[in-house]
C-alpha cells in the first residue's frame, strides 16, 4: 500500500487500520473534454502541493476519515484542524481519478477555502477558492459564498486591489441576494471616498437587506461628512425614518446625528434640532445595546446549528456585529454623560427658532447643576430670559450667576445684561448704579463704552441732559472708533436738541456726518440736522438739507419721515401745494405716520377750500382700511369739515355710536361736544355713558362751573366700575379723588398705565400718582413718578418744582423753574412760583443780589399772585436787612404796607414788625414818619 504525504512530517509509524484505499466510485465510461480540461487546470494549480519532497509528511488517514474529521472540526469551529483535513484531501488526491473524474473538488475546495480562511491560512484559502471558482462552481449560491470568502482572504493577505475587484464581481453576481449588499459594503470600504459614496448610494436606494442598508446609510453619512458634503449627509440622515427601537447601530447613529446637527445649528437650527432628536440618551443607549446584544446572541444560538456551509458567512457577520456592539457598550459605559451637552445644543436651536420657553426648560437644570457646562448654560439662560422680555427673571438669573461665579471673566457682560433688564423695566436709577459697578471693574474698552452709553441713555430718560451728555462723552473716550461711540455722539445731539440748545445739537450731527467711521449714521445725522434748522426757523436751510438727504438716501427707512418733515417745512413757508405733495409722498407701514400725513394733507386742503378733494382722500382711506379707534376722533372731525352740516352731524353721531363703547377710541369726548344735540346720559353704565359724563364735566369747566364739574367727576368713581371706564374717564375720576385726598385714587391711574400704556393719558396718570404721594408728603415717591413722564406739560413742571424745592434739590429746581419761565403755556401763577423757587435757590447759595432780582420780578410783574407777592416782599426785606441796608428795607416794607389788598394777608404783621425794628437801626435824620 502506498501512503499519502502531507506537508508536515510525522514520527509515528503508520497504523494498519489507516492503510487502506478509499472506495472510489466507478469511473464513467467517457469523460467529457471540458471536464478533462478543468481537471488539468486543477492539477496545474495543485501540482506544487502534491509533489513529494523531504519536507512533506505522510498522511495515513483515508479519504472518508479526512472528510469526517474536517466536517466535525468545522462544526466545532476548529477551523485549523478542518483546514488541515480538507487541504490534505486537496493535496493528496488532486491527481487521482476520484478527484479528476468525480464531484469531490466541487465539495472539498469550498470547504478547504473557508476553513483555511478562518484558520488564517490565507494563501491556502486563495488557491482553493480560485480553483473552485475557475473550474467547479456551478450553483450560484456556492459561487457567491466562495467568492465572498476569496475576497475576504485576499484582503487579509494584503492583496487589496484583488480583494476590491473580487467584491465588485460578487456584487454583480449576487443579484437580489443580501450578499450583494454585503459585497457592496466591503467594496466601499476598499474604494476611494467618491467611488465608495456611489456604491453605498446604490445600496441605500434599493436595498436587499434592510440591516445592511442601515450599515450602508450610516457609512454613507460618515463619508459625506468627511467630504464636507453636509447637505447630502443631512438628506440621508433626516429624509428617511430610522428604526431606532430595534437597530443595533444606535451608538453610530447618535454620533453621526450629533456631527450633522453641529454643522447645521447656525444656518438651519430647525433641521439641527431634528438631528439632535436622533441622539439617544446614554442610559437608553446602554439599555438598547444590551438588549440588542442579547437578541443577536439568542438568534445566533438558534440559527447556528441549521446554517449550511455557504451560510456560515452570516454566522461570522453575527459574531462581528456582537463584538462591535460589545465594544461600543464598554465605550459608552466608560464615557461621560453627553446628555447635558446635547440639551444645551437643543436649547440653542430653540432660541434661534424663537421658541425661548423650550430653551429655558432645557437650560435651567444644566445651569443649576454641577455639570462642567453649567456656566455656559447659565449665560445662555440669561440671554434666553432677556429674549423672552422677562426682565425681572433675567436680572434675577444674572444675579445668581454673579453669586456663583464672582470672579468670572464675563462678570462685566453679566452686569451689562442686568442693567439692560433694568432699563427695559424703566428702572433707570438702578440701571445707572449697576452700570457704575461695571465701570469700576475696569472692563475691556468696548464693554466700558457700552456701559457709559447706557448710562447716558438712563440719564436722558431721567431728563438729566447734563449727566447724559457727560456719559455719552465718556463712551466716546472709552472706544472712539466703535459704532457705539458714534451712536453716543448722535445721542449727545439729541440731548442738546431736547434742551433747546439747537446750535450744539447741529454741531454734534455735523461731526457725525464728517466721520467716515460713522457712515451708517450719516442719514440719521443729516435728518436730525434738518430738523434742528426747522426748529430754529431756518426753513430754507432745513429744506435744502432735506433735498440733499433725498438725493443721497433714497429708499432709506427714514424716507417717509423725511417727506413728512418736508411737508412741515413747506407748510410753514405757506407753500401749500408743495406741502400737500410732500405729505402725499409719505409711504410707510407705520400706521401712525401714515394717518398723520393724511391728516396734515387734509388740513391744508381744507385751509385752501378744497373740501371735495379732502373728502375723497378721507373716504378712500376709510374704504381701504377700517379707521383705527386711535384715530377716529381726528378722522371724523376732518370729515365733518368736508361735509354739509346735516351730513357732518350724521357722521359725528355715527362715530360716537360706533366707537363710543370702545375704550381704546380717542377723541370721542370732543366729537360729543360738536354734536348739536348731545346724547342723553344712559342709565346703564358703559364706556359711552362715562364719556358723555366727561363731556359734561368739560362743559362745566369751560363755563367756570367748578363745583358741578367736581361732582360729576366723582360720579365717575361712584357709579361706574373701574374696568368699564375709558382712559379719559379714569383720569377725571382719579383727579377728582385726589382733590378730596382719597386713598382710592391710585387704582384709576394704575389702570391707565396698565391698560392704555401708549395713550395720551399716560402722562396724566403719572402726574395723578405724583399728586397723590405729594398730598401724603411722600415727596421722593412723588418725584419718581414725575420723572417717568415722557413729555412735561406745565402742570407736571409746576409740581416737580414744588417737590424739588421741598427735597432741597436746588440744581434740579433751578432747571425746572427755567423751563417753566420759557413754557408758553405757563400762567402767571406758574411763573411767580418759578421765580420764587429761583430766588430761594440763589439765596441758599449766597447769591443775595440775584435772589433779590428774582423776588423783585414777582411783585413787579405778577401782583395778582397774592401769596407769592407777599413772600417776595418779605424775602427782599430780609435780604436788605442781612446786608445792613436798613433804609432800603424800610422803603420796601413801606411799599408793602401801603397796599390795601395786603392788609389781611398773614405776612402783613411780620412786615410791620420788621418795619418797626429796622427803624431803630436808622440815623435820626433818616427815620421815616410813623405810618
Amino acid at each position: 500500500m502506498i501512503a499519502r504525504t502531507n506537508s508536515r512530517c510525522s514520527s509515528k509509524p503508520p497504523r494498519t487500520s489507516q492503510l487502506r484505499y478509499p472506495s472510489p466510485r466507478a469511473p464513467k465510461k467517457s469523460i467529457r473534454r471540458s471536464h478533462l480540461q478543468k481537471a488539468r487546470r486543477a492539477i496545474a494549480c495543485t501540482c506544487l502541493c502534491v509533489s513529494l519532497s523531504a519536507s512533506q509528511e505522510i498522511e495515513y488517514r483515508t479519504l472518508p476519515e479526512l472528510i469526517d474529521a474536517g466536517s466535525q472540526a468545522l462544526v466545532r469551529g476548529d477551523f485549523h484542524h478542518a483546514a488541515h483535513a480538507f487541504n490534505s484531501i486537496r493535496h493528496n488526491y488532486a491527481t487521482e481519478p476520484i478527484w479528476l473524474e468525480g464531484e469531490l473538488p466541487a465539495k472539498i475546495l469550498p470547504l478547504a477555502g473557508f476553513a483555511s480562511h478562518k484558520a488564517n491560512l490565507q494563501s491556502e484559502a486563495i488557491v482553493a477558492l480560485e480553483s473552485y471558482l475557475e473550474n467547479y462552481a456551478a450553483e450560484q449560491d456556492s459561487q457567491i459564498f466562495a467568492r465572498y470568502t476569496l475576497a475576504s482572504s485576499l484582503l487579509l493577505n494584503e492583496q487589496t486591489a484583488e480583494a476590491r475587484q473580487t467584491f465588485a464581481e460578487l456584487r454583480k453576481l449576487a443579484g437580489n441576494s443580501p450578499f450583494r449588499d454585503l459585497a457592496s459594503l466591503r467594496e466601499a470600504q476598499l474604494s476611494e471616498p467618491s467611488r465608495a459614496i456611489e456604491i453605498l448610494q446604490e445600496v441605500v436606494a434599493a436595498p436587499n437587506s434592510q440591516r445592511l442598508a442601515t450599515y450602508a446609510r450610516l457609512r454613507l453619512i460618515q463619508l459625506q461628512l468627511e467630504s464636507e458634503n453636509v447637505e447630502d449627509a443631512r438628506i440621508h440622515l433626516l429624509n428617511t425614518t430610522w428604526p431606532e427601537t430595534s437597530m443595533p447601530e444606535l451608538a453610530t447613529l447618535t454620533f453621526l446625528a450629533t456631527q450633522v446637527a453641529d454643522q447645521l445649528i447656525d444656518e438651519n437650527p430647525s433641521e439641527a434640532l431634528e438631528a439632535y432628536r436622533l441622539v439617544s440618551p446614554k442610559g437608553l443607549l446602554i439599555d438598547a445595546q444590551e438588549r440588542r446584544i442579547n437578541q443577536l446572541q439568542e438568534r445566533y444560538r438558534n440559527l447556528a446549528p441549521a446554517l449550511r456551509t455557504e451560510q456560515s458567512m452570516w454566522s461570522e457577520q453575527f459574531r462581528q456585529s456582537i463584538q462591535q456592539l460589545q465594544f461600543q457598550l464598554e465605550t459608552l459605559r466608560e464615557s461621560p454623560d453627553y446628555g447635558p451637552a446635547i440639551d444645551l445644543r437643543k436649547a440653542r436651536c430653540f432660541a434661534r427658532l424663537n421658541r425661548p420657553l423650550e430653551a429655558w426648560i432645557l437650560l435651567q437644570p444644566i445651569a443649576i447643576s454641577q455639570n462642567p457646562l453649567a456656566r455656559e448654560a447659565h449665560l445662555e439662560w440669561i440671554s434666553n430670559a432677556r429674549s423672552m422680555r422677562a426682565w425681572n427673571q433675567a436680572a434675577r438669573i444674572a444675579q445668581s450667576f454673579l453669586n456663583a461665579y464672582p470672579e468670572d471673566q464675563d462678570i462685566p457682560k453679566i452686569l451689562l445684561w442686568i442693567a439692560l433688564s433694568q432699563i427695559e423695566q424703566e428702572n433707570y436709577s438702578e440701571a445707572i448704579q449697576t452700570l457704575q459697578a461695571l465701570v469700576e471693574r475696569e472692563p475691556a474698552p468696548d464693554i466700558a463704552a457700552a456701559a457709559h452709553y447706557y448710562q447716558g441713555y438712563c440719564y436722558f430718560r431721567l431728563k438729566d441732559s447734563l449727566l447724559a451728555i457727560a456719559a455719552f462723552q465718556e463712551c466716546q473716550g472709552a472706544a472712539p472708533d466703535t459704532p457705539v461711540a458714534q451712536q453716543a455722539l448722535i445721542w449727545t445731539g439729541i440731548c442738546h436738541f431736547t434742551t433747546n440748545q439747537l446750535e450744539k445739537a447741529i454741531a454734534s450731527f455735523v461731526a457725525i456726518k464728517q466721520n467716515p467711521l460713522a457712515r451708517f449714521l450719516h442719514p440719521e445725522a443729516l435728518f436730525r440736522e434738518a430738523t434742528c434748522y426747522f426748529a430754529l426757523g431756518e426753513l430754507e436751510r432745513a429744506y435744502t438739507l432735506s433735498e440733499t438727504w433725498l438725493e443721497n438716501y433714497k429708499l432709506h427707512p427714514r424716507e417717509a419721515d423725511l417727506y413728512f418733515l418736508q411737508g412741515d417745512i413747506l407748510s410753514e413757508q405757506n407753500k401749500v401745494d408743495a406741502a400737500i405733495a410732500a405729505y402725499a409722498a409719505v409711504e410707510t407701514d407705520d400706521a401712525e405716520l401714515e394717518f398723520l400725513a393724511l391728516e396734515k394733507r387734509c388740513e391744508l386742503l381744507l385751509y385752501t377750500n378744497r373740501n371735495e378733494q379732502a373728502r375723497r382722500l378721507l373716504t378712500a382711506y376709510r374704504s381701504k382700511q377700517a379707521v383705527s379707534p386711535l384715530h377716529i376722533g381726528a378722522y371724523t372731525q376732518l370729515l365733518a369739515q368736508c361735509l354739509p352740516i346735516h351730513v357732518a352731524q350724521e357722521e359725528l353721531a355715527k362715530a360716537v355710536n360706533n366707537y363710543g363703547n370702545d375704550p381704546q377710541a380717542k377723541g370721542i369726548v370732543e366729537l360729543i361736544h360738536q354734536l348739536e344735540s348731545p346724547p342723553e346720559l344712559p342709565e346703564a353704565p358703559s364706556p359711552l355713558a362715562s364719556r358723555i359724563l366727561v363731556a359734561a364735566i368739560h362743559a362745566h369747566r369751560a363755563a367756570g362751573e367748578q363745583t358741578p364739574a367736581k361732582l360729576k367727576a366723582l360720579q365717575l368713581a361712584s357709579r361706574f366700575k373701574i374696568e368699564d371706564l375709558p382712559p379719559e374717564a379714569l383720569a377725571e375720576a382719579g383727579f377728582a379723588l385726589n382733590e378730596i385726598e382719597s386713598l382710592e385714587a391710585p387704582p384709576y391711574f394704575f389702570r391707565i398705565l396698565q391698560t392704555y400704556p401708549e395713550s395720551y393719558y399716560t402722562s396724566k396718570a403719572l402726574l395723578g400718582l405724583a399728586q397723590h404721594h405729594s398730598n401724603r408728603s411722600s415727596y421722593q415717591e412723588a418725584l419718581a413718578y414725575l420723572l417717568q413722564v415722557p413729555v412735561d406739560d406745565i402742570d407736571t413742571l409746576s409740581l416737580k418744582l414744588d417737590l424739588e424745592t421741598k427735597l432741597e434739590q436746588h440744581l434740579n429746581a433751578e432747571k425746572t423753574a427755567s423751563a417753566i419761565l420759557s413754557d408758553p403755556q405757563a400762567k402767571p401763577s406758574h411763573k411767580a412760583k418759578a421765580l420764587q423757587a429761583l430766588g430761594h435757590v440763589a439765596q441758599q447759595n449766597g447769591r443775595n443780589q440775584e435772589a433779590y432780582a428774582y423776588y423783585q420780578r414777582i411783585f413787579t410783574l405778577y401782583r395778582g399772585e397774592t401769596d407769592q407777592v407777599a413772600e417776595a416782599y418779605l424775602k427782599c426785606i430780609q435780604i436788605l436787612e442781612s446786608d445792613k441796608r436798613f433804609e432800603d428795607a424800610q422803603q420796601v416794607a413801606s411799599e408793602f404796607l401801603a397796599q390795601n389788598d395786603m392788609q389781611k394777608h398773614p405776612s402783613y404783621q411780620e412786615v410791620q414788625d420788621r418795619f418797626e425794628r429796622t427803624a431803630v437801626e436808622l440815623p435820626a435824620t433818616a427815620k421815616p414818619a410813623a405810618l
